[in-house]
């Protein structure tokens, strides 16, 4: 399975307060049972909670600066946001409190605009100030993590969501995705292991979905540990609620590994009903699993669909199986013009006996010879023997008994030519067509002699 490449960078996200913006919800609801925060974070060196403080309102003057700046961070309208904090700060009439408040608000100005060396700036100010809102503290240091994370500064990054998890009464599975990402980067695989599974747990708990990267990284660790066992349930949910290409076709290929070729057909079939598949390589693979599951008209239709959308292309190989695939649903119509078109490709006589035998089912004996004599001129056939016993046939039907009888006989002539490395195998093969060509030969002699004693009885007839 290829390796799973993950970018961390987008777990970088400020946590606004719930006074600025409300959260979209989803109209889908997740449920999963028997999953508890306290059975997530089991074995987390968690310190109960202290016992927080009421916080303090800012002044009525900062309230009358915060109203003006509320809407301009709703809009999105960083600049005039920045304007109304540089207006506070030269303020001096602001309390600590404030003060506290401008900075945070400040950092998030500068979060948003990628400046995260001044928003760091701006959080240790928050810090400093002992007054400051203790609900928002653990805000900011899960967002200096962050920026550790940002700077590829791992270590600290993990520090610092180690004292976030320190005052947070309900940590969300942000944090355990930002500590099991750093684990990771450290090569500490068991660490990451241990929080990517917490963070599942916690998002699992909180009844909202896992993020994306949380499977990946899931999914990179359990197949360098090979346990395939484990990346079955993460896949199953990822196509459930991240439906991407990428994760139906790992899927399919999994269920491949584990030979349970049904569900492979099923996982790589829906990719192809939400029309994710792109590739040649991945077309084929689905006609071959809907050939082997006795669905040609399937296998035909998708491969068809990868044909028309020139995901396949038009070459021998890929029209032959096309052909047949029609060929096998019994729509003649659409699989003779394939026929044709990949004869006309190969360097091999094999397409024109194909074409051959289906212009024989539908009673076209002319275009039948022709096609059937192709075969044999271009030659490197396998069973050349069976080309002069269709050959024969066609000479049957049309009333030429010699010919018939001359292709017969060589047909008898060179069964040695059949290319079979297994001596049993073509032995068996030979005895057959012997009988075969025997039986026309004898059926063929019988039915010109008959039609020869019509004849001359037809002449004395009219001569009588």
């Amino acid at each position: 399975m290829n390796n799973i490449k993950f970018l961390f960078s987008a777990l970088i996200i400020f946590s606004l307060s719930p006074l600025l913006i409300s959260q979209e919800k989803e109209e889908r609801e997740y449920k999963f049972p028997g999953y508890t925060l306290s059975k997530c974070l089991k074995g987390y060196d968690i310190a109960k909670q202290p016992k927080r403080r009421v916080a303090k309102l800012p002044s009525q003057k900062a309230q009358k600066y915060l109203k003006r700046l509320y809407p301009t961070l709703e809009e999105d309208n960083l600049i005039l946001a920045l304007e109304i904090l540089n207006q506070m700060k030269a303020d001096q009439d602001l309390t600590n409190i404030d003060r506290a408040q401008m900075w945070y608000y400040f950092a998030y100005v500068n979060f948003s605009q990628d400046n995260l060396k001044a928003a760091e700036k701006d959080y240790f100010n928050f810090l400093k100030i002992e007054e400051a809102d203790p609900r928002l503290k653990a805000n900011v240091i899960f967002s200096l993590a962050q920026i550790s994370y940002s700077r590829e500064d791992y270590r600290k990054s993990i520090e610092r969501m180690k004292e976030w998890l320190s005052i947070e009464s309900n940590p969300s599975s942000t944090g355990f995705d930002i500590m099991a990402a750093a684990h990771w980067q450290l090569n500490e695989k068991k660490m990451a292991l241990k929080n990517a599974d917490t963070a599942m747990c916690v998002a699992k708990a909180n009844s909202s979905k896992p993020r994306e990267s949380t499977y990946n990284l899931l999914l990179a660790l359990y197949n360098e540990s090979d346990k395939t066992d484990e990346m079955l349930p993460l896949y199953k949910e990822l196509v459930d609620f991240y439906p991407k290409k990428r994760y139906w076709v790992q899927l399919s290929s999994l269920y491949g590994g584990l030979e349970q070729e049904s569900n492979q057909l099923s996982a790589l079939e829906a990719a192809h009903d939400q029309r994710l598949l792109n590739k040649e390589s991945e077309y084929i693979a689905l006609y071959q699993l809907l050939m082997r599951a006795e669905a040609p008209f399937k296998a035909a239709k998708a491969l068809q669909y990868g044909v028309d959308e020139e995901f396949v292309e038009r070459k021998e190989k890929n029209l032959k199986m096309l052909a047949q695939g029609w060929h096998m649903s019994q729509e003649l119509k659409k699989a003779e013009p394939l026929y044709k078109e990949a004869a006309e490709k190969s360097e091999e006589g094999e397409l024109f006996v194909f074409l051959g035998q289906l212009y024989l089912a539908t009673d076209r004996y002319d275009l039948a010879m022709d096609s059937l004599k192709l075969g044999l001129e271009k030659g490197k056939l396998k069973d050349p023997v069976t080309v002069n016993i269709l050959l024969g046939q066609v000479s049957y039907e049309q009333q030429n008994f010699d010919d018939a009888t001359i292709f017969f006989r060589k047909a008898l002539d060179r069964l040695t030519d059949i290319q079979i490395k297994d001596k049993k195998l073509k032995e068996e093969k030979q005895d057959k067509l012997r009988e075969q060509a025997l039986t026309w030969l004898s059926f063929t002699e019988q039915e010109a002699k008959r039609v020869k004693i019509l004849e001359q009885r037809k002449k004395d007839l009219e001569n009588s």
